[in-house]
């Protein structure tokens, strides 16, 4: 068993809390944001990137449409029925799932207290307790880190801070928590070719779906990239989805699109190679990405 200190559990517990607290606009107080080394004006931006760029459901980042719901959607829902917790109505929303976890850290702290109190000579390593530690490691491994890691990058690049404080409390705690299952990566040549063959976009529409579903394409678009390759192009952006300011785009100039998407995601995979020593998880993001660069580059080449 790998329980840690109470107090180190406690002060985990707080900073999940004062995480979720931000991602929902509530700025904590002055004393727990002294405490942290965050600022206001930080967790407004933070707060803004949230709501208007990059939207906090898992399920928008993990299903196989792009979308809120699914099956990602209902394996999270089911987490919260397995330890008999109670399912929010958007169990899936990043604010519910950090207090959740703040809540197994108190839980584990207390439990380890109990037993440490105890004035007799007793095993720490109980069932309860394996229980409790088992939901920590499965909630972090398997509804967390498999879109929060990348998703914590891409909130970072796009807020313009090289150390944004809310992103990188965020990954200490996810990385103080899997230490003990840390195992080095191999590097890996992604220039190697694919075991499978690349197949070129058969249209727009599949290249739009593609790009913006993350749990195929490797990248997480926001609309302040959108809008920016359009300016880059110039060329005039609609108001409103995703996939629908993108219609827009290769409709007036489908190559160019292409040509930039091929930049973005290039971006991307560089982005997720910075951290992919501490976060096995990126590798399969890099691997995703350099995929869909090349399903491009195919496409391109057809034109």
């Amino acid at each position: 068993m790998t329980t840690q200190g109470s107090a180190t559990l406690v002060a985990q517990a707080e900073v999940a809390m004062a995480l979720a607290e931000v991602s929902e606009g509530v700025v904590p107080s002055q004393a727990l944001l002294d405490a942290l080394g965050m600022d206001i004006e930080e967790c407004a931006i933070t707060n803004a990137i949230l709501v208007n760029e990059l939207p906090p459901f898992a399920s928008i980042y993990l299903s196989q449409d792009g979308n809120i719901g699914g099956q990602s959607h209902a394996e999270i829902a089911g987490f919260y029925l397995a330890i008999s917790a109670r399912v929010p109505p958007n169990p899936d929303y990043l604010s519910s799932l950090l207090y959740l976890l703040g809540q197994i850290l108190k839980k584990e702290a207390e439990f380890l207290d109990l037993d440490l109190d105890l004035d007799i000579d007793i095993d720490i390593d109980t069932p309860r307790a394996q229980a409790i530690e088992n939901a920590k490691f499965t909630l972090v491994r398997d509804h967390l880190v498999p879109w929060l890691v990348p998703y914590l990058l891409r909130v970072e690049q796009l807020s313009g801070y090289e150390n944004l404080a809310w992103v990188e409390l965020a990954l200490d705690l996810i990385s103080s928590i899997l230490q003990p299952e840390i195992h080095p990566s191999l590097e890996r040549d992604l220039d190697q070719p694919t075991q499978e063959p690349i197949q070129a976009f058969g249209d727009s529409a599949e290249f739009i779906n593609w790009v913006t579903t993350p749990a195929l394409s490797g990248v997480i678009v926001a609309p302040a990239d959108l809008a920016r390759m359009a300016r880059d192009l110039g060329l005039a952006t609609r108001i409103g989805r995703k996939r629908f300011v993108l219609e827009g785009l290769t409709q007036r100039d489908g190559r160019a699109i292409l040509d930039a998407f091929d930049r973005f995601v290039a971006i991307q995979r560089n982005l997720y190679l910075t951290r992919s020593a501490e976060f096995d998880v990126l590798l399969s993001w890099c691997d995703r990405s350099v995929t869909t660069q090349k399903r491009i580059r195919a496409t391109l080449e057809m034109e």
